[in-house]
């Protein structure tokens, strides 16, 4: 856990993982901040409108995978965490994706395309070849 002293109040610093894994972004937080400031920060740097379709997961030292309560401190949450990693993920699948609009879409259909080549989501032949093409044109 990173700590630095900025105008008497501690800051924490956390680094998120997108739904690539490749890309990665470094936010700060105070022990006073709820999981809800987190997330909307990320929100507003990617310019997700619809962020009530994602959510931040967390793996803690037992190894489970927990998603961040929104409504509770950051820092409770992670304090057995060395370093603060969390990951973006889609939290809900909208029954109408194509509702979603720019960025949000291109997520969902990222988490999508991870959850099948990771086998958390099984579907028919037809079903999988609709969802490969929705994937390809995003």
């Amino acid at each position: 856990m990173f700590k630095s002293k900025q105008e008497g109040s501690l800051v924490y610093k956390c680094t998120v993982r997108l739904l690539d894994d490749s890309d990665v972004v470094e936010c700060e937080f105070q022990a006073f901040h709820k999981g809800i400031y987190l997330l909307d920060y990320l929100c507003g740097e990617l310019n997700i409108k619809e962020k009530d379709y994602f959510g931040l997961r967390y793996v803690d030292s037992s190894k489970q995978r927990h998603w961040l309560d929104l409504a509770k401190s950051l820092i409770k949450q992670s304090k057995e965490l060395d370093p603060i990693l969390f990951s973006l993920r889609v939290k809900f699948y909208p029954a109408d994706p194509f509702r979603l609009t720019g960025i949000s879409r291109i997520m969902l259909y990222k988490q999508l395309k991870r959850d099948l080549r990771h086998g958390r989501l099984y579907c028919s032949f037809g079903e999988a070849a609709a969802l490969g093409a929705l994937i390809v044109q995003a």
